[in-house]
């Protein structure tokens, strides 16, 4: 009992340890802004203001950018597997992005494996600037993916949490 309780306060440490805060984040698609989604509630300055997410202005400079511009154009054309090893290049060179997390996510969620899609999507929202909207959006791709697992409860949940970021945009 005693071990169970040490590993679970010792695995608890880790995880909090692996938090990050991202300097600026990426968002909606490739070169729009989007509303920007992040399990913060609320702007890390205790101020109102939304931090935009946008692809473009995440990644300047990086090669990550093209590698998401040819991820679109591979699943534009329905080469999936193609689209995924750029996601995961771009991943590899900007692994605090919350956009290629995203990204990787929705794809991941075409392909059918909700179990990944989910993953990744909680990793993006764990990376994301404050931007309610965003969050929200990436709330509900939470949702969806549990939704295609069958666990109607956390997809609802999902919804929730979503439901109340929007709110706050509102």
């Amino acid at each position: 009992m005693v071990q169970g309780l040490v590993r679970l306060m010792l695995l608890a440490a880790m995880l909090a340890g692996c938090a990050t805060t991202p300097t600026t984040g990426t968002g909606g698609d490739y070169g729009t802004s989007a509303s920007s989604s992040s399990s913060r509630s609320s702007p890390p300055s205790g101020e109102p203001r939304q931090q935009p997410v946008d692809a473009r202005a995440d990644l300047q400079g990086s090669p990550a950018l093209a590698l998401l511009d040819r991820a679109e154009g591979a699943r534009n054309q329905g080469n999936m597997s193609a689209a995924g090893r750029y996601l995961e290049r771009a991943l590899s060179m900007e692994p605090d992005s919350s956009w290629v997390y995203r990204q990787l996510a929705r794809l991941r969620l075409e392909e059918g494996d909700a179990h990944s899609a989910e993953g990744l999507a909680l990793r993006a929202l764990r990376l994301a600037p404050y931007n309610p909207g965003y969050q929200a959006e990436l709330w509900d791709l939470v949702a969806t993916a549990r939704e295609r697992q069958g666990d109607k409860e956390g997809a609802r949940e999902a919804r929730e949490r979503a439901q109340e970021l929007r709110r706050v945009t509102a």
